[in-house]
C-alpha cells in the first residue's frame, strides 16, 4: 500500500561510441547515423562512398574528400561547416559546401585556378565585378 507517489524518469542511455560532442565532420555523420539506427553500409549507399569510406571517416582516420561534401550535407539535413567571416574564407567554405573542386569553381567562375587560390588565400582580391558574380552564385556575403 503506497503511501506517497515517486516518479522516476531518466533517458536512456547513448549508444555505444555516440558523440558527446561535434567536433568533427565524423562525429555529425556517426551521430546522425545512430540517431537514424542506420548501418555504415547504408549510410555509405546514402552518400555514394563505400562501407570502408564511412568506417575510416568515423574513426577518424580519414577526411572526407570535398567532392563527398554535398552528399554529406544532404545525409545530414545541415551544413556541419561553420561559416566563416571574410570573403577568402567563405568562397572556400561555399565551394566545399557544394563539393567543388578549385578548377571546378574557377571554370564556373570564368576565371584561372590559380586565381582563385590567389582569392581563397587572401593574397589576391577579385574585382567588384568577380564579387557581386560570387555572391549571387553562392549567396554569400562580403
Amino acid at each position: 500500500m503506497p503511501f506517497c507517489q515517486l516518479t522516476i524518469t531518466a533517458s536512456h542511455p547513448k549508444k555505444l561510441g555516440y558523440p558527446t560532442a561535434l567536433v568533427t565532420i565524423a562525429d555529425h555523420i556517426r551521430k546522425r547515423r545512430l540517431d537514424l539506427g542506420l548501418f555504415q553500409r547504408q549510410v555509405a549507399a546514402q552518400i555514394g562512398v563505400d562501407e570502408a569510406s564511412i568506417w575510416n571517416w568515423e574513426k577518424g582516420g580519414v577526411k572526407p574528400e570535398v567532392h563527398f561534401m554535398a552528399s554529406i550535407i544532404s545525409f545530414l539535413g545541415y551544413n556541419p561547416l561553420p561559416e566563416p567571416k571574410g570573403l577568402p574564407g567563405r568562397l572556400i567554405w561555399a565551394r566545399s559546401s557544394r563539393g567543388m573542386s578549385r578548377v571546378a569553381c574557377a571554370r564556373m567562375l570564368g576565371i584561372d585556378p590559380s586565381t582563385l587560390a590567389r582569392w581563397e588565400t587572401g593574397r589576391w582580391k577579385p574585382s567588384a565585378g568577380h564579387v557581386d558574380t560570387i555572391k549571387k552564385l553562392f549567396k554569400i556575403g562580403s
